[in-house]
């Protein structure tokens, strides 16, 4: 049976009940709970030793009975069991409507720990009442926004002033920031780092390729792109840049064209956001829809470098045949 325990009561004024029991079983009462004892305010249970303890130094205790003393002085909520193994901890839940909807939770076991929210509610991480990162309800990573912009599950937003995305190697020696695999787990490519430089790289090596030829044909090919001269409609300054159009290049070196030409795509996005009560629980869902937008090509322009190698190598042997022909007539 679950009793109470306190160390001492006290009435300031000596003329109100201090402590009350009705026939329900609810205890009420008033003044400062005083005392030297382990535990100022002690509610047992048959298992664990303490359900809910208040120490003698403040610290709330619930299914255990020891605390990590955090930061020395500070105040703890200490929530545990005392039994071991991968399912030991413990967990805080947050509730409205009298426990009727779960909001989130906070759970820590000896095998993982888990922070998170129920329903659409996203995880908002804030700092001086702001918002810094947000993990939607569809897994998205979202630092320096709210809204979702594009298909990325990971969206960083910056200042001019700031860089999106900093790596800085703890060694003086090469790093490698960023790898990057197929769905087997092979390495495809990477970014990686020396003291002085920076190097993209896509996988290469001979081994994984094969019905190796050299390449012929390469100045026909060149022929055919059609570099042109335009600037961006985004850009305000309309600066002009040099370049090519995607779906010209795909018909020459398709391997450095992503995408189709005048490909469109669905897109969903928040028609009305969703309408929050004073506690923060949605009364309203979000209202979604989807709308067509355009899926634009891209370019890899490094695929274009072996075709144009290819052309100035065989550009270079006509020079160098026409060269020894004039020489040849010269001497004659």
């Amino acid at each position: 049976m679950s009793k109470l325990k306190v160390s001492a009561i006290h009435d300031p004024d000596n003329d109100n009940e201090a402590l009350t029991i009705d026939t329900s079983g609810n205890v009420s009462f008033s003044g400062t709970v005083t005392g030297a004892m382990p535990d100022a305010i002690d509610v047992n249970a048959s298992a664990p030793a303490d359900s809910l303890a208040i120490d003698a130094s403040g610290n709330l205790l619930v299914g255990t009975t020891g605390h990590m003393n955090f930061s020395g002085g500070t105040k703890e909520i200490t929530v545990g069991t005392s039994n071991t193994g991968s399912t030991a901890g413990g967990a805080i839940t947050f509730v409205s409507n009298n426990g009727a909807t779960t909001l989130g939770y906070l759970g820590f076991q000896e095998s993982e720990s888990t922070i998170g929210t129920m329903g659409s509610r996203p995880l908002v991480l804030t700092t001086d009442n702001t918002e810094r990162m947000r993990l939607d309800s569809s897994g998205n990573l979202l630092v320096g926004t709210t809204t979702v912009t594009s298909a990325g599950k990971l969206q960083l937003t910056s200042s001019s002033s700031y860089y999106g995305f900093v790596d800085r190697a703890q060694v003086s020696n090469n790093g490698n920031p960023a790898g990057f695999f197929n769905s087997a787990g092979t390495h495809v490519g990477g970014i990686s780092t020396t003291n002085t430089s920076t190097n993209y790289s896509t996988s290469s090596d001979y081994r994984l390729k094969e019905n190796v030829v050299d390449m012929t044909g390469a100045i026909d090919r060149v022929k055919a792109l059609q570099p042109k001269r335009f600037n961006f409609i985004a850009d305000e300054d309309d600066t002009t840049v040099d370049g090519f159009l995607a779906h010209e290049v795909s018909d020459v070196i398709p391997e450095a064209i992503s995408g189709e030409k005048d490909a469109t795509k669905e897109e969903e996005y928040e028609v009305t956001p969703a309408v929050l009560d004073d506690d923060g629980n949605v009364v309203t869902e979000a209202v979604m829809g989807t709308r067509t937008v355009p899926d634009y090509q891209g370019i890899d322009q490094s695929k274009l470098v072996p075709l144009l190698t290819g052309a100035l190598q065989e550009a270079i042997a006509k020079i160098e045949a026409l060269e020894t022909r004039i020489e040849a007539l010269e001497n004659a």
